[in-house]
Parts: C-alpha cells; sequence; structure tokens
C-alpha cells in the first residue's frame, strides 16, 4: 500500500505545475486568437484599399467620360454648318451658282469608296452551294442513263 501511494505520489503533479499548464493553455489560446484577429485585420485592410481603388477608378472613369462627351460637343460646334460657313468666308471661299460651275470629266477617275468601319448587324444569307446537276442524281440514275445513251442508237440503228 506504501508502494502505492509513494507511486501515486510521485506522478502527481504539483500544483504549481499545474498553474504553469494553465497558463500556458491559455496564453496558446490567446496568440491563437491575436493571429485570427490579425489575419481578418489584415484581409479587411486590403479589401478597403481595393474597395478605394474601384472607386477611384470608377472617378476616373465617369471624367474621361464627361471629358469625351464636352469634347464631341466641341467637335459638333466646330463642325456645324454655321460654323464652317463662317470660316469659309473668313478663309475667302464665295458662295457659287451652281450654274455658274465646270465640271471637268476624267477619264478613269475613280471616285472614293466608302469605308466600312464596322460589320453591318444585318444578318448574313449564306446561299445554298449550287452543284452541278451530275453531282445530284443517284448512282443508278446515272448508270441508267449511260447504259440508255449505248443501248439506244443501236436500236435505231438496226430498225
Amino acid at each position: 500500500m506504501e508502494r502505492v501511494e509513494r507511486l501515486s505520489q510521485a506522478y502527481s503533479q504539483a500544483p504549481w505545475r499545474k498553474q504553469l499548464q494553465f497558463v500556458g493553455l491559455f496564453l496558446l489560446i490567446m496568440v491563437f486568437i491575436a493571429l485570427i484577429a490579425s489575419i481578418y485585420l489584415n484581409v479587411s485592410a486590403r479589401s478597403g484599399a481595393v474597395g478605394r481603388e474601384i472607386q477611384e477608378m470608377q472617378r476616373e472613369i465617369l471624367q474621361n467620360q464627361r471629358q469625351i462627351a464636352h469634347l464631341k460637343g466641341q467637335l459638333g460646334t466646330i463642325f456645324s454648318s454655321t460654323e464652317m460657313e463662317r470660316r469659309a468666308r473668313a478663309m475667302g471661299f464665295q458662295e457659287r451658282d451652281p450654274q455658274d460651275t465646270l465640271y471637268i470629266v476624267v477619264p478613269d477617275f475613280m471616285d472614293r469608296q466608302p469605308v466600312v468601319l464596322a460589320p453591318s448587324y444585318q444578318p448574313e444569307v449564306v446561299g445554298a452551294p449550287v452543284l452541278p446537276f451530275e453531282y445530284t442524281e443517284s448512282f443508278f440514275v446515272w448508270l441508267q442513263k449511260q447504259f440508255n445513251r449505248v443501248i439506244f442508237p443501236l436500236f435505231k440503228v438496226q430498225s
């Protein structure tokens, strides 16, 4: 009995060891929680930065779209008929009567062809390929025709 008591006393832990294990386990849990929190904060900070970048890019897109619209408006004003007429008069051009115009015919002159910048939105109608008649008849029909072509002249000669 004394021996069993000694063994249990030898293997039982001292109170300070139990407290040290509890503190170590507590610190391990706290480090794990701090690690998870730091990962969460890192991901949140990155997503926030990406969100700000997206907002900045959207702002730049809107600014560019406004600038394009403004430039298109200026281009429309510059190429308006009244503005073109005013600039032509400033350059010394005068309005002429079509009856006073002399047209010269230039042989072999090729007029400008229109430029196609984009494909048409009309659906393309692709015609069925046209095959010669010889390719559309069956082998037996062709064989019968060949046979008739050879045999009938023989009958016509005899009669």
